[in-house]
C-alpha cells in the first residue's frame, strides 16, 4: 500500500509539471513582457515572429541532433568548458564595463551598507526594515575585507559566482547524461540572456545560482543518480539551508529534496526526508542568534521594525500593481509598523489580503493571476534591462542598447531563447525513466516557483535562482537520443 501511495504521489508531480509547463509555453507563445520590462512597446509582428524563429531552431535541434553530437564529442572537454568559460568572463567583463550602474535600489542598499561597516563597524538602519537580505551583507563584508569594499570587487565577485555555476551545471549535466550533453549545458548557460546582463547588478538573484548548483553536485553521484549517504545529504542540506537565508523563496529548494528523499529512499532510509527541515531550522536558528550576539541587528528593534511575511502576502495581491513591488504597500506597512505592534500589523494585512481577494471575485483572481503569470514567467530579459537603466555611469551606452534595431535583436534573442528553453521541458518524459530522482527534484522546484510566485510578490528576476534546472532539463531533452544512451559517456 505504501508503494502504491509513493506511485500515485510521483505521477501526481508528473501530471502537476506538464500542465504548469504546458500553461506556461501556452501563454508564452502570445506575450512577452520583456519590451514592457523597460518602458516600451512590442511591436505587432515580435510575438509571431520570434515564435516562428523559436520553432525553425526547434525543428533544426531534432533534424540535426546527432550530427551535433557527434562534431561536440570530437572536441576535447577541457578545451571545450574552458574556452567558454574564458569567453564567459569576457563578455561579463563587457557587460560590466558598458553598463555599469550607480547601485540603487536594495543593491545599492547591500553594497553601502558593506562599506559602511567595513569603514566604521556601524550597521545600516536598513537591516531594520529588512533582514531577509543579512546574509549577502555578510557575504559582501567578508569579500569586502577580504579584498577591497569598492563596486567592482563586488561585479567582479558576481561574475566569479556566474562562472562557477556554470561550471556547475557543466558538471552536474556531465554527470546525469553524459559529457556530450554536458558541454552543450554549459554552452547554453555562457549564452543564457540572465547571466551575461546582470553581471554588473550584485544581488541574489545571481549569488543565490551557487546554493542549488553547488549541493546537487555534491548529491549527484557519477552514474546521475543522487547518493544516499547520510552525510553527503546532511552537507547539501547546509548549503541549501545557507541559500534559504540568502533568498527566502530559495526554501522551495528545501522543499523539493525533503519531497525528493522521500520518494527515491527504500525502506526506513525515507526518514531521511526530515533532515533538510531539521538542518534549516538549527541552521537559521544559529545564525539569528549569532547576529543578535554580534550586534548586527538588535532583537528588540527587529520586532517592532522589520516586515512581517504578511506584508509581501498582501503586496501580492495589489491589483494595480498585479502582484509586483508596491511603494504605497510599503509605505502602508511603515506606517502601521510606527504606530502599532507587529502583530497587530500582520492582522490588519490578513484582513487586507481577505479583503483584496474577495474584492477581485472568482473571475477577477482568474485574470488577477493569469496577468500575474504573465509578467513573471514572459520576460525573457528576466529584468536584468530593467536594472541596467536604473542610473547607468554612462547613458549613452544603454540607450544604443535598446534603442531601435538592437533593441528588436536583443528582445528577440531573449523572448527565442525563453521559449526554446520553456518548451524543452515539453520533451522530459523520457529522462524519468533512466534518471528519475534528479528530474523529480527539478520538476518539484519549477512547480514549487510556479505557485510560490501566485502567492508572493513577484517580478520575472526572482526565476533567475531556478533557471540552472531549466537550462539542465532542456538541454538534456533536446539532445537525448534513442534507448540508454542518454547515460553513454560520449568518447
Amino acid at each position: 500500500m505504501r508503494f502504491d501511495i509513493f506511485r500515485f504521489l510521483e505521477k501526481f508531480i508528473y501530471v502537476i509539471f506538464f500542465c504548469v509547463i504546458a500553461l506556461l509555453v501556452g501563454i508564452n507563445i502570445f506575450v512577452s513582457k520583456g519590451h514592457q520590462s523597460i518602458g516600451q512597446f512590442s511591436p505587432n509582428y515580435f510575438e509571431a515572429v520570434t515564435f516562428i524563429i523559436a520553432l525553425m531552431f526547434l525543428a533544426g535541434i531534432f533534424r540535426f541532433r546527432h550530427p551535433i553530437l557527434k562534431t561536440i564529442a570530437k572536441i576535447p572537454a577541457p578545451l571545450w568548458v574552458g574556452g567558454f568559460l574564458i569567453g564567459s568572463l569576457l563578455l561579463q567583463l563587457t557587460i560590466s564595463k558598458l553598463f555599469v550602474v550607480h547601485p540603487t535600489w536594495d543593491f545599492g542598499s547591500l553594497v553601502n551598507a558593506a562599506k559602511k561597516f567595513i569603514d566604521s563597524g556601524e550597521v545600516s538602519n536598513y537591516f531594520s526594515i529588512y533582514p531577509n537580505n543579512v546574509f549577502l551583507f555578510c557575504i559582501l563584508v567578508i569579500v569586502g575585507k577580504i579584498f577591497t569594499p569598492d563596486l567592482i570587487t563586488y561585479m567582479l565577485f558576481n561574475s566569479f559566482i556566474i562562472l562557477i555555476s556554470q561550471y556547475l551545471i557543466y558538471r552536474i549535466a556531465t554527470k546525469v547524461a553524459g559529457k556530450t550533453a554536458g558541454m552543450i549545458s554549459i554552452a547554453v548557460s555562457v549564452l543564457f540572456f540572465p547571466y551575461i546582463f546582470f553581471a554588473p547588478i550584485v544581488y541574489t538573484d545571481t549569488i543565490s545560482l551557487i546554493f542549488l548548483l553547488l549541493p546537487l553536485n555534491l548529491l549527484i553521484d557519477k552514474n546521475g543518480r543522487f547518493k544516499n549517504n547520510i552525510y553527503i545529504i546532511l552537507a547539501a542540506s547546509v548549503v541549501f539551508a545557507f541559500g534559504m537565508l540568502l533568498k527566502g523563496s530559495l526554501i522551495i529548494f528545501v522543499i523539493a529534496f525533503g519531497i525528493t528523499l522521500l520518494l527515491s529512499m527504500k525502506g526506513w532510509k525515507k526518514v531521511y526526508f526530515i533532515v533538510p527541515f531539521i538542518v534549516l531550522f538549527v541552521i537559521k536558528t544559529l545564525f539569528n542568534v549569532s547576529l543578535y550576539q554580534l550586534d548586527i541587528l538588535d532583537k528588540e528593534q527587529q520586532k517592532k521594525t522589520s516586515f512581517p511575511v504578511s506584508h509581501w502576502l498582501v503586496m501580492a495581491q495589489n491589483k494595480d500593481r498585479l502582484g509586483k513591488f508596491s511603494e504605497n504597500d510599503v509605505k502602508w506597512t511603515l506606517k502601521l509598523l510606527a504606530e502599532r505592534h507587529r502583530s497587530e500589523v500582520s492582522e490588519i494585512h490578513y484582513e487586507e489580503l481577505k479583503q483584496r481577494i474577495g474584492d477581485k471575485g472568482v473571475y477577477g483572481n482568474l485574470m488577477f493571476n493569469l496577468e500575474k503569470i504573465k509578467h513573471t514567467w514572459t520576460d525573457g530579459t528576466y529584468y536584468s534591462l530593467n536594472k541596467l537603466r536604473r542610473h547607468p555611469l554612462e547613458p549613452e551606452n544603454f540607450q544604443r542598447l535598446v534603442d531601435y534595431k538592437s533593441g528588436e535583436l536583443l528582445q528577440g534573442f531573449a523572448r527565442v531563447q525563453h521559449l526554446i528553453l520553456l518548451m524543452g521541458l515539453l520533451f522530459v518524459v523520457p529522462l524519468l525513466k533512466e534518471k528519475k530522482t534528479f528530474v523529480t527534484f527539478c520538476m518539484l522546484a519549477i512547480i514549487g516557483y510556479f505557485f510560490f510566485f501566485l502567492l508572493w510578490e513577484t517580478r520575472s528576476r526572482y526565476l533567475v535562482s531556478v533557471t540552472p534546472l531549466i537550462i539542465l532539463l532542456s538541454s538534456m531533452a533536446y539532445f537525448r537520443v534513442k534507448g540508454d544512451s542518454i547515460d553513454e559517456k560520449t568518447p
